[in-house]
């Protein structure tokens, strides 16, 4: 049996060389050097390498889908090490064409059997790749994030935020404090960090502090954990949106497509965000909007300390007179 690329028509022996091609990549040599052959030479090493370990990923995942949720651990061990050996030689094709391959559906599967065995289940993954065990942030800690958020919007939404365990909240800020220590985030380890929101108002771990510590050093981050924020709690929200406006390190400016913006006038795109008719998309893969019957609506209350905020600091001046709170999406 042979497998085909549907975008080049390709065929291969095994589901793991198709998996793992990079049609839009070209392999050529130029010139015939002995540097770009042993290059080449090294990167048909790694590529039987993977298509090995590879496989043996999918025979994992074909176990975990038939019911033994065990074989889940060798299979995260196996994504993690690939990775890793990608990132180390500066592969960024074969580290980008392993990740797209496989990151939805461990995500899927560990989502699934989370469901099926009960958080424990999660929190043993948690553990063994929690940043403060690894001295790092592991490859698989976006598949952890998705995971996570959606454990924790489900049980926020089900059974109230005292029911979110500590592990989630603990292993989010973590992370958030990993990435400020490096000074550079990772495109999809900052989207994966919005749901941490979700545990505002948590009597055992303060999301609210947290968030508001942060808000001096990286705004853009605090931005979208505030729009999730909204959705978990609006009155909760709106104190740390005061809070966070009303403290004088959060006074600069920032650019962005329409210009130049005070940090402000940037953190009121957060429930506007909430209001306006774009769907979050984040955690990945989720329509937890429609699996769990939830609709955001602003509450009037929450609404007149919004417009308070904008005339307090003199926003309303940039803006129509019957302007509306999703006109202040950015």
């Amino acid at each position: 049996m042979s497998y085909e690329c549907d975008d080049c028509g390709e065929e291969f022996e095994t589901r793991s060389r198709l998996r793992l091609h990079d049609c839009s990549t070209d392999t050529s040599l130029e010139g015939g050097s002995l540097t770009k052959t042993n290059e080449r030479n090294q990167e048909r090493f790694e590529e039987r390498s993977d298509e090995e370990q590879i496989g043996k990923l999918d025979d994992l995942l074909a176990t975990v889908r038939d019911g033994d949720p065990t074989a889940l651990h060798q299979a995260m061990t196996t994504y993690e090490a690939r990775l890793a050996s990608a990132h180390e030689l500066g592969n960024s094709d074969r580290y980008w064409n392993i990740s797209r391959a496989y990151r939805e559906e461990l995500i899927t599967v560990l989502d699934d059997t989370t469901q099926t065995e009960g958080f424990s289940f999660l929190a043993e993954f948690l553990n063994a790749y929690h940043p403060e065990t690894a001295g790092d942030l592991p490859h698989v800690t976006t598949i952890l994030q998705n995971v996570s958020s959606r454990y924790a919007i489900r049980t926020r939404l089900l059974y109230g935020v005292e029911a979110v365990p500590l592990a989630i909240l603990e292993f989010f800020s973590s992370i958030l404090d990993q990435l400020q220590l490096e000074g550079d985030g990772y495109d999809f380890i900052n989207e994966g960090l919005r749901p941490y929101g979700w545990g505002i108002g948590h009597s055992d771990h303060s999301v609210a502090d947290d968030v508001f510590e942060h808000a001096s050093t990286d705004i853009f981050v605090v931005n979208p954990m505030l729009e999730h924020a909204f959705y978990a709690d609006q009155h909760l929200a709106i104190d740390l949106l005061e809070r966070i406006v009303r403290d004088d390190s959060i006074q600069h400016t920032i650019t962005q497509p329409r210009g130049e913006v005070s940090e402000t006038r940037y953190l009121l795109d957060a429930h506007a965000g909430a209001v306006s008719d774009f769907a979050p998309t984040i955690p990945r893969y989720c329509e937890w909007q429609e699996e769990l019957g939830y609709k955001f609506e602003l509450e009037d209350g929450v609404e007149q300390r919004v417009q308070q905020l904008i005339v307090e600091h003199g926003i309303d001046d940039d803006l129509h007179n019957d302007w509306q709170i999703v006109d202040l999406t950015l």
